[in-house]
């Protein structure tokens, strides 16, 4: 008999009823939406429908992403952004790292009051990355465990709210072919910037050893929005949503959705 998928423990998605403003908060790479719960949870705090979504391949065996496209994840960003829609009359995507590429592409193709790109890699720090296409033929998995001070940073948070401390809920083991996917999804979001005309708002860390703060300046100059806010962090590494200075990125998300988002429907 065929083992049926597992979803690791706290990679749930989470859904929050608020208001007629509603939030679609997309995780990263090989992470899960424990990711941006504790965001959800802010921002549901304050009125608004949250959602975070779980993508395909994530949170359950490294070797589920093989099968997996970054039009797998983008479509299953345009359902979640098609659900919120149906609720509310206003939608905004928050999204980290690969969730920030999946989020410039719905501001591209859907109507969103708003984006929130958290270090979103248009370019990485690594030129690996781009060698994925053919690393995938002599090694199709690499060991990734996160040894950074953020594992703990996120276990001591975690026993603080009375959550289960498990730390980051994500793969250690990373499927090659997924990080050519990864690649190929952050030219597809660079191709697309043009396109984006809804106001948006990049934080990024000088800190972040994976994402170069230089993005900030990369996706102002190419998107069309007449609105781009930045902030740039000092001393997160690259889980900006979990990282020491967490609660900065949240007042500036939730501040940016407060001064975008209609007066009426905030308040419906």
């Amino acid at each position: 008999m065929t083992k049926l998928p597992v979803i690791q423990a706290g990679a749930e998605p989470f859904f929050f009823r608020g208001g007629a403003v509603g939030c679609l908060c997309l995780h990263g790479f090989t992470a899960s939406p424990a990711e941006l719960r504790w965001m959800g949870e802010y921002l549901a705090g304050r009125g608004y429908t949250v959602y975070g979504p779980r993508l395909p391949g994530h949170a359950t065996d490294p070797r589920d992403l093989l099968r997996l496209r970054w039009q797998d994840w983008y479509t299953a960003a345009l359902d979640s952004w098609a659900v919120l829609r149906a609720q509310c009359e206003q939608v905004f995507v928050v999204g980290h790292s690969m969730g920030g590429l999946l989020a410039l592409l719905l501001a591209a193709d859907r109507p969103v009051a708003g984006a929130v790109i958290q270090a979103a890699p248009i370019r990485f720090r690594s030129r690996l990355i781009r060698a994925a296409w053919w690393l995938k033929y002599g090694l199709r998995f690499t060991d990734q465990t996160d040894t950074s001070p953020v594992v703990e940073v996120i276990r001591a948070e975690q026993q603080r709210r009375g959550e289960a401390v498990v730390g980051r809920v994500r793969y250690n083991h990373w499927a090659s072919a997924s990080v050519e996917q990864l690649y190929a999804l952050s030219c597809e979001a660079r191709r697309h910037l043009p396109e984006v005309n809804a106001p948006l708002l990049l934080i990024y860390s000088t800190a972040d050893r994976t994402v170069p703060p230089e993005n900030i300046d990369l996706i102002r100059r190419e998107v069309g929005s007449a609105s781009v806010e930045t902030h740039l962090l000092q001393h997160s590494d690259h889980i900006l949503p979990q990282d020491i200075e967490r609660e900065t990125v949240f007042a500036l998300t939730a501040d940016f959705i407060a001064r975008h988002s209609n007066s009426n429907a905030t308040s419906a």
